[in-house]
């Protein structure tokens, strides 16, 4: 907020689309229908985060069966492909990086996109999982997934680049705003994934997703970050 002139209703925006967003999906702890205004006068609970801002304590399960081409073509269900992965860590000792800059993101992401032939992931991806507890990580976050520039993420809901009909939908599950399993969230965004481009994700569907990656990531204020592109062909 102080290094480029974030506002705490932009930051509030965030919670107020995926919150939104969860109101589509059956699996989502808390979907709510609220305001920017809502956020806002929400309880202080770490300033200058407020009780919306924040996810709540959830329980869940989430797995994955990752198989040989050949298996997979075998499953009896529509495969859903993986393009690009990778996992990058940085400094342990928060006083030894910069948290306002996630580098291991910026690396894990270019890693991935070498991968998946991806050049400009806000034109080539249809839809993204990103994981946010917290309200201020997706804008952040986004910044590091190479979607916009330092400073600019926290705008992006407003100008309707993020929203379900945006350019790039970002959480249409609702997020971890919405349920966060501590240690599952991340293969959560995952699951998500694949069910968009699968087609298969009810009413959160974005349409036409072909493209869509998953984020997670571990470690105090995001030491860790693993990027997954998945993709519905082969």
């Amino acid at each position: 907020m102080n290094r480029h002139g974030v506002t705490e209703e932009e930051i509030a925006a965030v919670s107020v689309k995926n919150h939104g967003n969860a109101l589509n999906n059956p699996y989502a702890q808390v979907p709510l229908r609220i305001t920017v205004a809502d956020v806002m006068a929400s309880r202080k609970i770490a300033d200058p985060l407020k009780l919306l801002d924040c996810c709540p304590v959830s329980d869940g399960a989430a797995a994955v069966i990752i198989a040989d081409e050949e298996t997979a073509k075998r499953g009896g269900r529509r495969p859903a492909w993986v393009k690009g992965v990778a996992h990058c860590c940085e400094d342990y000792l928060l006083g030894d990086r910069d948290l306002a800059d996630p580098a291991a993101l910026r690396a894990a992401a270019a890693k991935a996109y070498a991968m998946a032939g991806i050049e400009d992931p806000l034109s080539e991806i249809d839809v993204m999982e990103v994981l946010e507890p917290f309200s201020y990580m997706e804008p952040l976050w986004l910044e590091g997934l190479g979607v916009c520039r330092p400073g600019e993420g926290a705008s992006l809901v407003e100008r309707g680049v993020t929203t379900m009909d945006g350019r790039l939908p970002v959480n249409p599950s609702g997020g971890a705003l919405s349920a966060n399993p501590i240690l599952v969230a991340g293969l959560a965004r995952l699951v998500e994934a694949v069910l968009q481009v699968r087609g298969e994700a009810g009413a959160r569907q974005i349409k036409g997703a072909k493209t869509a990656l998953a984020h997670g990531f571990n470690g105090p204020c995001g030491q860790s970050h693993c990027v997954w592109i998945v993709g519905a062909e082969g």
